[in-house]
Order: C-alpha cells, then sequence, then structure tokens
C-alpha cells in the first residue's frame, strides 16, 4: 500500500560438544512456479520516491499451510483515534516470502525475537554486528524445524567454520529447507548454541518436528537460540546471512517494518537510530551495522522491525540537527516499506 510521507522536524526523538559433525550433500532443490503474489505495504521517500525492489525470484513447492498457535507477545492497551483510513495495498512491490514458523517448540518462554540485539544491531556497539535473531529461553527448551527440510549439518564447530571463528555456535543445527528456493540458490535455517542434538545429518524433518534444545555453547551469554537464515552457501557468515523478520511469519494480527536509509546520494547508512511508536508501545531498531548484513535479493532493505501491531505508527530518526517523522500504517500479516532519505 502507499502511503503519504509526513515529515517535520521536532524535538522527538556459551564447554563444547565432543559430539562429532556430520555433513549431508544435497541434491538440488525442486523450484516450481510459486505462490500469486502478496501485497505488501509501501511509503514514498523523503525527498523523491525510488525505483520499487526488484522483482521477485521466490520459487515454492505448494505445501499445507501451517498454523502459526503462538500468541502475540503481550502488550500494553491503547487505542488510536481520529486516524485516517489504511491505505490501499500496493501490487507493485516484491512478494514476501513469509515461509517459516517460529523455532521455538512448544513450553518455550519466548517465542519472539529479541529486539535489543536485532539481525544487524550491536547493541549499542557492544558486539559485533548480529547475523541472526536471538529467542531467550531456559537451557533445555526445545528448537523445532521451522518448515520442511533436511539436516545438512549436526554437531560442533570446533573445526568447521561456520561463524567468524571456530568454536563460535559450540554447536549447531543446519536445516537445508526443500520446499522453497530464492533465486534458485537454496535456504537454511541455522540454529546456534543449541545444548542437545537430537537429529543428524541427512535426516528428513518435517515442519515443527523436533530438532534439539535451547543452549549456552560457543560464544553465548546466557541460555538462548541464535537463529539465522542462509541463502547460497550455508558455511558463509560472511555472506549468506539475511534478515529471519521478512522469513518468519509474523504473529496473527502483526506485521513488519521493512526499509531503507539513506543519505542525500543514495548511499546505506550504517547503525541509525529508528523509533517506531504506536497505539501500545514504543519499539526501537536499528539499520544494519556490517558488511556481513546483506540485503533481501527482492527488498534491498537495510532495516527491519518484525512483530508490529496492525495499525497507524510513527517512525522519527535523526538526520544532523533534525528530527524526521512519518507516519506509516502496518497491515497484518504483510510488509511496510519505507524508505529514509537523511541530509
Amino acid at each position: 500500500m502507499r502511503l503519504r510521507l509526513l515529515l517535520i522536524a521536532g524535538l522527538l526523538v556459551a564447554a563444547l560438544s565432543a559430539c562429532a559433525p556430520k555433513i549431508y550433500t544435497p541434491t538440488p532443490t525442486k523450484t516450481p512456479p510459486g505462490p500469486p503474489s502478496q501485497a505488501p505495504t509501501a511509503i514514498p521517500t523523503l525527498v523523491q520516491t525510488t525505483a520499487a525492489p526488484t522483482t521477485p525470484a521466490i520459487t515454492v513447492v505448494p505445501t499445507s499451510a501451517v498454523t502459526e498457535t503462538s500468541a502475540p507477545p503481550a502488550v500494553a492497551s491503547g487505542t488510536l483515534t481520529n486516524t485516517p483510513e489504511p491505505p490501499t495495498p500496493d501490487p507493485s512491490l516484491p512478494a514476501e516470502h513469509y515461509f517459516m514458523r517460529r523455532p521455538i517448540g512448544e513450553g518455550g518462554v519466548e517465542d519472539y525475537a529479541d529486539r535489543t540485539y536485532a539481525y544487524g544491531a550491536t547493541a549499542g556497539g557492544q558486539y559485533r554486528p548480529h547475523t541472526g535473531e536471538e529467542f531467550r529461553n531456559p537451557s533445555g527448551t526445545p528448537v523445532i524445524a521451522v518448515g520442511n527440510g533436511t539436516i545438512f549439518y549436526a554437531g560442533n564447530d570446533l573445526q568447521t567454520l561456520f561463524g567468524p571463528d571456530t568454536a563460535f555456535y559450540g554447536q549447531l543445527i543446519v536445516l537445508q529447507m526443500t520446499d522453497f528456493t530464492q533465486n534458485g540458490q537454496p535456504v537454511f535455517a541455522v540454529y546456534g548454541h543449541v545444548d542437545t542434538i537430537d537429529v543428524e545429518a541427512g535426516q528428513s524433518v518435517a515442519t515443527g518436528d523436533p530438532l534439539g534444545t535451547v543452549g549456552q555453547r560457543g560464544v553465548a551469554i546466557g541460555p538462548h537460540l541464535h537463529f539465522e537464515v542462509r541463502v547460497g552457501d550455508p558455511y558463509s557468515y560472511a555472506t549468506s546471512t539475511r534478515n529471519p523478520d521478512l522469513w518468519i511469519r509474523p504473529y496473527f494480527g502483526y506485521g513488519t517494518l521493512a526499509g531503507r536509509v539513506v543519505d542525500s546520494n543514495g548511499a546505506l547508512l550504517r547503525g541509525v537510530g529508528i523509533t517506531v511508536k504506536g497505539s501500545d508501545l514504543t519499539r526501537y531498531t536499528w539499520s544494519y551495522g556490517g558488511d556481513e548484513n546483506i540485503p533481501d535479493e527482492q527488498w534491498k532493505e537495510n532495516f527491519t522491525l518484525g512483530d508490529l501491531p496492525e495499525g497507524w505508527h510513527t517512525v522519527t530518526t535523526r538526520g544532523g540537527s533534525k528530527i524526521f517523522s512519518a507516519e506509516i500504517y502496518i497491515r497484518k500479516g504483510h510488509t511496510t516499506w519505507l524508505e529514509i532519505q537523511l541530509p
């Protein structure tokens, strides 16, 4: 959907396992025609709307729909009043590819991502730019298959490099998705810092099947699941990661904000803080901080914020000495697009 962009200046603003890893050698993924294009939402740019992201090249094998049974995060009550009607969906933007369910199984405490260290974020400069999302849960919490697939790798990373260094994830599971590819490239789900592994390389699994449990092996502070999406090369930390926000289905009644923050010449800006205020809560995100944070082939984004409730939100960010603001509408189950150009 295209909305009118309102821009104003104002005064807002883990001991490692000895388990021997095994590697599965995959066969080519089938790539039949994809589903009809869905209609994400859109926002014009600050000054002039740039060309929409490129035509999608997602391929999917039709499967039974997976019902998201998780309850959304608890939010405070609140109601917007005197708001305009929702804008009309814009079919010219890329098709969404929310083909994955959440990776935390029944009994998990949190099946939503920790937004303080989101994909591309540095937690205020404390850590390297993040290449996945954190799902904070106690050790032993089940982790499950986010879709139908084959186990590509299951074991430790003492000698096999998957991260910036060996022993980075401690133990990990790499699941190759079998129902879809992107631009003909295989898509992988990576489960890092796991405590136990209940599958082996070459094993086929179905959506929701248990794979192992949450842990804190490798480089981890406290128990949590580090979840990544990789496209193409499953081993490459530097060139294959993608933002899970654009792959994991939003909660019912929730949607995703995605966009770009650029300078006056159209160059992507790193580490820009963005505030999103709705009728329930104020949330925060940042534009991607590192070279290892790779934009989606279709969306070309450099920031996202998932699990936003449907409705109007105010987005603000700072450019020099000024603070800019835009009113956007989040449509449930869809992606709202916003490009911000700063001086």
